[in-house]
């Protein structure tokens, strides 16, 4: 008997560090519905070689190419032949998932949410969607407060859980350096619309004695460069494990999102010490704490400057010391924990 049966998209490093985890203290069975995806930030975004819990993959292809009636089949066989207390799944977006709710009965049904009210539509057909999905569901575990407050006006009145994160990032060893304020700001990400980059080029090509890196690939990236002043730096996708070298180099991290469901590296950047300038869109703005360890913002253009411009050496220093006073540890503790309970569900 598991006490979870899990079906998530696919085995991103962040959710098989999770699984690792709860592994160790809980039984768990991890459905993937794919090995890769055609979006993802570097190449090493996704792998099984660290897995150490059991695990079925239900197809080898990337995530938008699949064959879904192939997938739909071997789901319904293998979630058939489990014993399982409770079988949680990875969102609303996939008929994979679907499938789960329908043939599940309603009272052992999860749902790891991390949709927030900011991107989700919730009027008209793609609400009452919505709607009927949660219909199935008994517990919802949402990643934070926007994702609660979609689950309001989507009107779930079951339980719901906050888990304050949709995985665990890596944690690679790295020397802790004290550094001067230089004015250096970074970007990490997908180079698209929503996370609002031409905003961001427009802030720094006002300001020219700031630097900013932007690393990442994407379809504005050609587009992008050609507006883009000499202070700012473009650099393509790169390895997990090469990270820590750009959050070295860098004094603060900035994600200036239109809408964002999470934004596992603003946890990254939180983990290798550097402050975060986040848009209030973001679902992972709840880390900050506005002008403690940075700032939680509207994105706009005056407003990005004014309090670009206005960063002091002092307040940089004190930005990084609070940093280091709540290592994210603390929250990845919590997540594991409140997935753990699984025997208070029943």
């Amino acid at each position: 008997m598991y006490d979870y049966i899990i079906v998530t998209h696919l085995p991103a490093f962040y959710k098989v560090n999770l699984y690792n985890e709860l592994a160790k203290n809980i039984k768990i069975f991890v459905i993937f519905v794919s090995s890769e995806t055609n979006e993802k930030r570097s190449s090493d975004f996704s792998s099984l070689k660290d897995a150490s819990f059991e695990y079925f993959l239900l197809t080898q292809q990337a995530l938008q190419q699949r064959n879904k009636l192939k997938t739909l089949y071997k789901l319904f066989l293998k979630i058939h032949n489990i014993q399982y207390k409770k079988i949680l799944v990875s969102g609303w977006d996939l008929p994979e998932f679907w499938l789960v709710a329908i043939l599940s009965p309603s009272k052992k049904n999860c749902l790891a949410l991390e949709s927030t009210i900011v991107e989700s539509n919730i009027s008209g057909l793609k609400g009452n969607i919505k709607r009927l999905f949660l219909s199935m569901i008994e517990t919802v575990f949402a990643s934070g407060k926007l994702h609660v407050d979609l689950l309001g006006k989507l009107d779930y009145k079951k339980e719901i859980r906050v888990t304050k994160g949709v995985g665990i990032i890596n944690k690679p060893y790295f020397e802790r350096i004290e550094k001067e304020y230089q004015k250096r700001f970074l970007f990490i990400g997908r180079l698209s619309k929503v996370k609002n980059l031409e905003l961001l080029i427009n802030v720094f090509n006002k300001l020219p004695n700031h630097k900013l890196t932007i690393v990442g690939d994407g379809e504005e990236k050609q587009y992008l460069a050609s507006i883009a002043n000499s202070n700012i730096k473009f650099i393509g996708s790169i390895e997990n494990t090469e990270l820590k070298y750009i959050f070295n180099n860098n004094d603060i991290f900035i994600l200036p999102s239109i809408s964002e469901t999470w934004g596992l590296v603003i946890e990254e950047a939180l983990y290798f010490g550097l402050p975060v300038i986040v848009s209030r869109n973001c679902g992972a703005c709840e880390l900050i704490d506005n002008e403690f360890n940075g700032y939680v913002v509207e994105p706009s253009l005056n407003n990005l400057e004014f309090i670009i411009k206005n960063i002091s050496n002092d307040t940089y220093n004190k930005f990084c010391n609070n940093v280091r006073l709540y290592p994210i540890e603390n929250k990845d503790r919590h997540q594991v924990l409140i997935y753990e309970c699984v025997n208070a569900l029943m």
